[in-house]
């Protein structure tokens, strides 16, 4: 540790420390005011969870909500409402579907069969709303199994055994706007399986074993927001426009498969995407006109992949991104005008990333990043006027987070105490200890001195 740095801290704090309105303080680079004091911090004082500024503005608007929850309030939040384990939204607790099955309820038109042991799909009146078939033991989907039920707006059939999908399974379900298809274990869907749900809007397919996929395969879906693929068997995106018969998809999810490229012709189709995840996939090449079609996009995963090199104009397109994250790739070098065109980024992460070449130009077009997030915390002084940098600290070099772990604390608070008490003793008792090495006793009771 070295008390340099510490000092020169100390010295900029109490330059800039002073009472009054600090509305229209300005702070040198590195440095950031304190609300509405004339207070100026460091950086690394900055969202530390240590109230520096004595009115809690240092700890203030620290959490990251740019890219994909922010979509989320803008295009889905204030319209519709996450699947919960209780799908019951309707005004009456009296049902009106008919009779049930067995260790199944309803209220007014929507029917909860969550585990309810059903080995198929129940067979109920055809005003039913909402479905749920969560937890069950259905196996397959086979044709025409839905068709009379006109009016079901959600359909929830995850943690089942569904392992066959017949092409005309959701025929009729021309009011669908949900479908949860999750964690069960289909490998192939049928081009045309969805070709009657117009007015879908959430497709979740997460967690089964698909291994391939067509944009036949979601023909019909014209009206579908949101299409999460997650945690499948991936390994290549198709060489044609993804979202072809799907122009309004907003979010598109393969997080967790093992995509290794993607193609140029890909996201051709897909100009109102907003949110695009790629993270914990295999992709080790990008093109530099991968992304040159989605001049829309809000936030870009692609961490925790293999990529090595970054063109030097993949981002020249996504004007509009707020959140880029490429963490956790071996990338050894950033070019200089990698980030030149993001005027918009907000949220750069690029943990676990040994940046040989970092420097200040990097990120000093970067006007309006408000959160970066680096491998090391000494790369924070190469963007010093970005507020939010993680880590601030390594734990250990600076006085102020030193053994900031109460663990740590208390464990050389005993060490320290057992050390000192020892070396009392030995002072204390070596004189009455008779030596023939008088030089000897001398250097021990030295060094308990020390």
């Amino acid at each position: 540790m070295t008390s340099g740095p510490v000092f020169f801290y100390i010295l900029m704090i109490g330059k800039y420390l002073a009472l009054g309105s600090g509305q229209d303080v300005r702070c040198p680079l590195g440095f950031f005011p304190c609300g509405n004091v004339t207070k100026c911090l460091p950086q690394l004082l900055h969202c530390n969870g240590v109230d520096d500024c004595g009115n809690q503005a240092d700890e203030d608007n620290c959490g990251d909500n740019n890219g994909w929850s922010l979509q989320l309030d803008k295009y889905f939040a204030n319209y519709y409402k996450m699947s919960s384990p209780y799908p019951f939204k309707a005004e009456t607790t009296e049902c009106l579907v008919g009779s049930v099955p067995e260790r199944c309820f309803c209220r007014g038109h929507e029917l909860d069969c969550d585990a309810a042991h059903l080995p198929a799909v129940p067979s109920v009146s055809s005003n039913v709303t909402v479905m749920s078939l969560q937890w069950n033991f259905i196996r397959k989907l086979p044709p025409n199994g839905f068709k009379k039920y006109h009016r079901l707006q959600k359909l929830c059939l995850q943690h089942n055994q569904i392992t066959s999908v017949s092409v005309s399974a959701f025929r009729g379900l021309r009011s669908l706007t949900k479908l949860y298809l999750s964690h069960n274990r289909i490998t192939f869907l049928k081009p045309g399986v969805f070709e009657d749900l117009h007015r879908l809007e959430w497709l979740i397919i997460e967690d089964n074993h698909l291994s391939r996929i067509s944009p036949l395969t979601f023909y019909g879906l014209n009206s579908l927001i949101l299409l999460v693929l997650m945690d499948n068997a991936l390994a290549h995106l198709p060489d044609k426009p993804l979202c072809k018969h799907m122009p309004r998809l907003h979010w598109l999810d393969f997080e967790g498969n093992h995509i290794h490229s993607l193609r140029n012709l890909t996201f051709i189709s897909c100009s109102n995407l907003t949110v695009l995840v790629m993270r914990k996939n295999k992709i080790s090449h990008l093109n530099e006109n991968t992304f040159a079609h989605l001049q829309k996009l809000d936030e870009l995963d692609l961490g925790s992949n293999k990529i090595e090199n970054l063109p030097p104009h993949l981002f020249k397109d996504l004007r509009e991104l707020s959140q880029l994250n490429i963490s956790y790739n071996p990338i050894q070098k950033i070019q200089a005008n990698q980030f030149d065109y993001l005027v918009k980024l907000k949220s750069l992460s690029l943990e676990g990333i040994e940046i040989s070449n970092i420097q200040q130009r990097t990120f000093r077009p970067l006007v309006n990043l408000s959160h970066i997030y680096f491998k090391k915390f000494q790369y924070c002084g190469y963007a010093p006027h970005v507020r939010s940098c993680k880590p601030n600290t390594d734990g250990i070099s600076s006085l102020e987070d030193l053994l900031a772990n109460v663990i740590q604390r208390v464990f050389v608070w005993v060490v320290s105490a057992v050390t000192c008490f020892g070396n009392i003793f030995v002072i204390c008792m070596r004189p009455y200890i008779r030596s023939e090495n008088k030089l000897h006793a001398m250097s021990i009771i030295s060094l308990c001195y020390v």
